[in-house]
């Protein structure tokens, strides 16, 4: 049986990017995939650590309270980051920076968010 590859439609593509669109803003966590950037605006007034599992062992985390500073709509989200990131994310916050620019580069224990100023 030889397998069938199918082009996909314009409106096949925009239904497929409309469903992955609504995944992400429905989720309550910020999730970024390698290479993806994204802007956010952090609350320094929601901001905490949080206990939870990595690579089987209980770690702290920072959770901020963020949202799309393009959407005012969109509902706040968590972000949750490493000490590392989370000491430059507090630096930019100490300074009055609250929109930044995230980036996500790598995977798994290799992953390092560069955080900048918007």
């Amino acid at each position: 049986m030889s397998e069938m590859i199918a082009q996909l439609s314009d409106k096949a593509k925009r239904n497929l990017q409309r469903n992955e669109e609504s995944r992400k803003k429905e989720n309550k966590y910020v999730k970024l995939d390698p290479g993806e950037k994204v802007t956010l605006h952090f609350n320094a007034e929601k901001m905490e650590p949080v206990e939870v599992e990595f690579d089987g062992k209980k770690v702290i985390r920072y959770q901020y309270s963020v949202t799309d500073p393009n959407d005012p709509d969109q509902q706040e989200r968590y972000f949750t980051v490493s000490k590392r990131t989370s000491a430059v994310i507090d630096t930019y916050l100490s300074e009055g920076k609250s929109i930044l620019n995230v980036h996500r580069i790598g995977t798994g224990r290799d992953t390092q968010y560069p955080i900048t100023p918007a």
